[in-house]
Parts: C-alpha cells; structure tokens; sequence
C-alpha cells in the first residue's frame, strides 16, 4: 500500500509540474481518501488549491499539513501565502517557514509586503531572487516609506527588467511626484496608458501629476475618464478633488471628497484632504475634526503623557509640527496659551519651537516656557499633558469668531528695530521701504511653478522711487542683478544679516519696513505673526483662508491668488497695482 500511495503521488505531482492542476486535484483526492493523514498530499492539494484561488480550502489543508509535517518549510512558505491573500496575519507563518529554509522567496515576499517590513527584509528578498521582476517591484513598494531613492532605484531595475510592467510604473509614478518630480510622473503614467489605455489607475496618476504641473483642465478630464471606467476608484475621487481644491472651487472639491470617504473611510489622507476641503469652504466644526488627520500628526512623535484636550490646571507640552511657516501660522495661539497662565487656567506650558524664534516668541509670551525643536528632551521637569501645535486649533479656534482679538505670539527686540530703521533712514533717502521675497528657496520639481521669476516681478520693480529690501533666504544676487527697475529706484541686501537663520534680525528688519510683499512662504507667515503690514501673492486660499475673504490669522495680511491658468507676470501686475495703493492711499 505505502508503495501504491507514493506512485500514486509521483503521478500527481508530474501532473501537476506539468499545469494540469485539476488532474493533480484528483489524485492527491485519491491518496487522501485512502490515507486522511497524509502531510505530503495535504499540502500538495492545498497547494493546488492556492494556485486555483480556492483560499479558504487550501487554508484547511495547508494547516493540516504543518501540523502533520512540521519541518516542511514549502508548506509553511504556502500557508503564510495563503493568509496573506485572506489578508489574515501571516508575519509568522512566513518567518516559520524562513527558520526551515531562509533561501525561500515565497515567505520572504510575504514579509516585504507588509508595512512593517523592514529593508533588511527587502535586502534578502533581492539577493535570492535577483532576476525576479516582481521581486524588484516588491522592494520599490516597501522601500518606499524608508528609502525613496533605493525605492526609485528597484522599481528602475523592474521596468529594465519586465518594460511592460505596468503597476511597477504607476507605483514609479507615484514616486517620482512624491519627489516633487510631477513631469517625470506624468510621462510614467503616460507611458502606462499606452500599454493599458484607459486603465483607471493609470488616469488617476495622470492626473495627479497633472494637478502638480498646473494642468487643471486634463486633471479633470482624466479623473472623469477613470470614473467612467470604475466610479468606485478612490484614487480618481480624491484627484478629482485636489483639481477643484487648486481651482479655489471648495464645494466641489467637498464633493468629490465626500464620495472618497464613502469608499475608504479608513484611509487618513482621504480623511485630511477633505478637512482641509471642509476648513478652505469655511466649515471649522467638521473641518478641525478631519484635520486630526493630518500626515503632520500622524508622523510625529508621541510624548509619554495624556494627549492634553482643554483640562484646566494642566503642565502642558506642545510639540511642534512640520517646518518654520507652519510653526509661525501656529504661533498665533502661543497668545492665548500665555493669558491662560496669567488667569490661572494653566499651570505652566512649555512650547517646543525652532530655535530661530523662540526669543521672538518669549519676548511677546513671557509666562511659556520654552523647547528648542530637535533638541533632546529635558529631564526633571514635571509636565502632565501633551499635545501638537496643531491640536490647538480645535480648542482654542473652534469658530471663526475665535480668531479676533488675540495679541501676536512674536515681538522684535526694539533696539534692533532702532538699528535697522536708523539704517533705512541712511539709505533709503525717504523713499518707501518695500521688503521683497519673490519665492522660496526651494525649487525642486514643480515648486518652480508655485512662485514667479524675478521677471515677472517687473511691474513692482518699475515702480518708482522705491527702496527694495531683499528678504529672500537664499542667495539671489545674480539674479537681481539682471533684474529692471524704476527711476529713483535701488534694491538692496541688508548688511550683514543672515536672512536664513538670523530671524531676530529679520523681524526687527520687517518691522522698520513700510510694507513686505511676498510669495507663500515663511518670509510672508513671519510677517504676518509680527503684524507688519504685507501682500503676499499665493495658488489660492486653501484651507489657512477658511473660506473668508481676508487673512483670518494674521489681519495684516493682504493676499492676491492666481489662478491656474493666469500666467504669473499678469498676477504680478495685479500684485504692483496693489503695493502702490498701500504706499499711496488715495484720499477718500
């Protein structure tokens, strides 16, 4: 019988080598129903019965064939394969089957898929599988979170190995625009479409790209298509949704966020985009509950204490989110937090800034305490609760009325506002002194298009008789070389002020100014947390407009959009006509 049974197996494993699955099927049935105990015929059923798509019966027998062959590291490899596919845990099953074999790729590949994956996990996978394109585009995925440039590196190697493999250049596209490299994305995304023309993901990452490239109107084209395609594609939804937030179109961007949520209500980034839909359309009670979710939020992280949310008579920690703009927008309530100690609402805040600011900060909020951001924490000290910058909002901002009346959360040293306006007055020669910052200091990838050439400034440098006082970070002195000005006119560096990382001196600066006129970047939210008067030329309102027709953060600041398909020199004219009615009001 023992020898009937094997020849019987044989057959069925030749059978099954050979693709003929069903005939394999029926003779490991045929073993099984002499011998139920079987391991070896266990698992190759279950096995048969993996590759078929029957999971829940290929589940039963793989099981059944690691309890009765513990040391057959291919039936471990199945089963952990099998419950990934029923998105059951298989993390151990496949480290299992690993300890049996650590040369099995099948295990491996199912550890690299999950999101705790780490590169050395990735790393093996490669180096038993070299030549396995999907091996390559499994790292690229993984890689993605950790590594973005050993991530784009596999998913090249991929593509140089299967050029048709269409998912490995969407996930390449995705990349790539999360590298703020949209045109590159957009000719991935493009190429996928012309291996699989009028695949829905393939329009969604075309779109995407679109949005980031300013191409607003074949964004909505495109996520049109791919809806007609699957109007349950996510991804198409919240792209949509991105196209009308650019177009300051927030209803309809509502909308299209809405029915993301419907279909993945779980999803943290669906969830953020439409809080900061609901906030831009000026919806602060929904909007502030969305933006819990936030990628600053989720990524940051947690102090050992209670998440602080509004007790009286805390010591409380506020940690400090993503860079300087954010940090100076939420600078607005350090206020708040001051007052609250002065009446005895809170026992003591330590506020965790960056470093370049906290003298501003301390200066204007006397009763905070203070952390400079990325520094290590201090010891010995006995704080009960916590929160992020951010949290704030919900309790301190919770309706538009909320945003009146608070005092601004930075102040200048007041002799060095005396150094620089004796300056102005040595050199400016009564003419207005007008703080310029055309962009910010970063320009990778699309971030070009987010702010003007210093020729399209033009039409503010022509003006006559100015004083321009350059405040842009980083050096710009060959460009505003070239750059064409007024009669009367002159721009000028401050001397000896490191515009970067010497903000005590560029606050005094902005305060002996008559006016700051700059793009949507920290120089403007600097401006704004100071209350010097300023224009700043931005996209659109976004959610930081919550739907109001001025700054409802900083009311000395004034902004003027331009919309997509508004070249910048033309918004520039707009913005000069604007910066000579505030340097010269006309009478009323």
């Amino acid at each position: 019988m023992p020898d009937l049974l094997s020849d019987a197996l044989n057959a069925g494993l030749r059978a099954h080598r050979a693709g003929q699955i069903e005939q394999a099927l029926a003779t490991y049935d045929a073993v099984l129903a002499i011998e139920p105990n079987h391991g070896t015929a266990r698992h190759l059923r279950g096995f048969a019965l993996l590759q078929l798509g029957s999971l829940e019966k290929a589940a039963l027998d793989l099981r059944a064939a690691v309890r009765l062959t513990p040391s057959n590291a291919n039936a471990w490899g199945h089963l952990a394969v099998c419950l990934s596919r029923m998105d059951e845990s298989a993390i151990s099953t496949a480290r299992r089957a690993l300890l049996l074999n650590p040369a099995s790729a099948e295990p491996l590949d199912v550890i690299c898929r999950a999101p705790e994956a780490g590169p050395k996990s990735v790393s093996q996978l490669l180096q038993i599988s070299p030549g396995e394109p999907t091996v390559w585009s499994r790292a690229g995925v993984n890689l993605a979170r950790s590594d973005p440039d050993a991530a784009r590196r596999a998913l090249q190697r991929c593509l140089m190995l299967a050029p048709g493999e269409a998912p490995s250049l969407l996930d390449l596209a995705d990349l790539e625009r999360q590298r703020k490299a949209p045109a590159t994305a957009h000719r991935l995304a493009s190429w996928s479409l012309i291996l699989r023309p009028m695949e829905p993901r393939s329009l969604a990452e075309r779109a995407a790209a679109s949005v980031e490239l300013d191409a607003i109107d074949d964004a909505l084209a495109e996520t049109a298509m791919a809806l007609v395609r699957d109007p349950a594609h996510v991804r198409a939804w919240g792209n949509r949704g991105e196209a009308f937030y650019r177009l300051a179109d927030y209803e309809a961007a509502k909308d299209c966020g809405k029915r993301a949520l419907m279909l993945a209500g779980n999803d943290p980034d669906v969830r953020a985009n439409l809080g900061a839909y609901r906030l831009a359309a000026g919806d602060l009670s929904a909007g502030w509950r969305l933006f819990r979710n936030r990628p600053a939020r989720r990524q940051i992280r947690r102090a050992d204490l209670p998440r602080w949310t509004g007790e009286s008579g805390v010591r409380l920690l506020v940690l400090a989110e993503q860079g300087l703009g954010d940090e100076l927008l939420f600078s607005s309530m350090w206020s708040d937090l001051d007052r609250r100690i002065a009446d005895g609402g809170l026992a003591s805040v330590k506020v965790e800034a960056d470093r370049r600011i906290i003298a501003l900060g301390s200066r204007a909020c006397p009763h905070l305490t203070w952390h400079p951001r990325l520094s290590p924490e201090a010891s010995g000290e006995h704080l009960t609760h916590w929160c992020l910058a951010g949290d704030l909002l919900e309790m301190l901002r919770p309706t538009l009325s909320d945003f009146g009346g608070s005092r601004s959360g930075l102040a200048p040293d007041p002799g060095l506002v005396d150094k620089w306006v004796n300056w102005m007055d040595q050199n400016a020669g009564g003419r207005p002194a007008v703080g310029l910052c055309w962009r910010s200091g970063s320009l990778a990838g699309h971030r070009q298009r987010h702010y003007p050439a210093i020729e399209d400034c033009a039409p503010i440098l022509l003006q006559k008789d100015r004083f321009f006082v350059v405040l842009q970070y980083d050096e710009c002195e060959r460009e505003v070389s070239g750059a064409p000005l007024g009669q009367g006119s002159e721009v000028a560096f401050p001397p000896g002020l490191d515009r970067r990382n010497d903000q005590e001196g560029v606050a005094a600066l902005m305060a002996a100014l008559d006016l700051v006129v700059s793009a949507d970047t920290a120089v403007l939210a600097l401006a704004g947390a100071l209350g010097v008067p300023a224009l700043g030329f931005v996209l659109h309102p976004g959610w930081v407009g919550l739907g109001q027709p001025g700054h409802p953060w900083f009311p000395s600041v004034e902004r003027l959009y331009r919309p997509p398909t508004i070249p910048w020199k033309q918004t520039m004219t707009s913005v000069a006509e604007r910066v000579d009615a505030l340097l010269n009001p006309r009478p009323v």
